[in-house]
């Protein structure tokens, strides 16, 4: 089990540095000390490799959000991204327009993710006028930005993303954004709508 663990860890890092196609497996396993035959042995090969990794960070992906709260999953994510960039690497270096390895598997996984955010919706957590991939989506971003575009989280928050005290004042603050959403109650949306359209609210005086 070490040996395995010991060429995952190295698949992760190639993966994270030179992108699916760039890797080599002769780097991995000169990386994981082993033979380029056990990798086949355990993995099959490159495709095997990268497919036993996303099974292991998506598996680490549900557990994180699996958090008590939306607001302390998007705070998890943040410091999951900045403790292992390698997967957040490894995202952002697949070719846009290609179909990655594992796609299907990733795909059902990311459905999981949509319904239980739906599920957080039903629960009031956050607004039910939002849409529910759009929220994923954005706070996804939200959450690898400072390990996926460092210099431009750098110049917006004049800080060092890399050091733990930022990691752990954004996470705070992305934490706190999603507690926003579901502060807007119905009645507070339908006042504003009502001040938008110049109509009168409830305990104003009219004209």
């Amino acid at each position: 089990m070490g040996t395995r663990r010991a060429i995952l860890s190295a698949a992760a890092t190639e993966f994270g540095t030179h992108g699916f196609d760039g890797a080599r497996v002769v780097r991995i396993a000169e990386s994981a000390g082993v033979s380029h035959q056990l990798i086949t042995y355990y993995f099959g090969g490159k495709r095997g490799l990268y497919e036993a990794l996303s099974d292991q960070w998506l598996e680490e992906s549900m557990r994180v959000s699996q958090a008590r709260t939306f607001a302390d999953a998007a705070r998890r994510y943040v410091h999951w991204a900045h403790e292992d960039p390698r997967w957040v690497h490894t995202l952002t270096r697949e070719e846009p327009g290609t179909r990655p390895p594992a796609e299907d598997e990733r795909a059902a996984e990311l459905f999981k993710h949509v319904e239980e955010l739906r599920e957080r919706q039903a629960r009031g957590e956050f607004r039910s006028d939002l849409d529910v991939g759009a929220v994923a989506l954005v706070f996804f971003a939200a959450s690898i930005a400072p390990v996926a575009i460092p210099w431009i989280a750098s110049e917006l928050c004049q800080q060092d993303p890399e050091s733990p005290e930022f990691i752990d004042h954004y996470a705070e603050q992305v934490g706190r954004i999603v507690s926003a959403l579901a502060e807007a109650t119905t009645a507070t949306q339908e006042a504003q709508e009502a001040q938008d359209e110049g109509s009168p609210v409830d305990g104003e005086p009219q004209d």
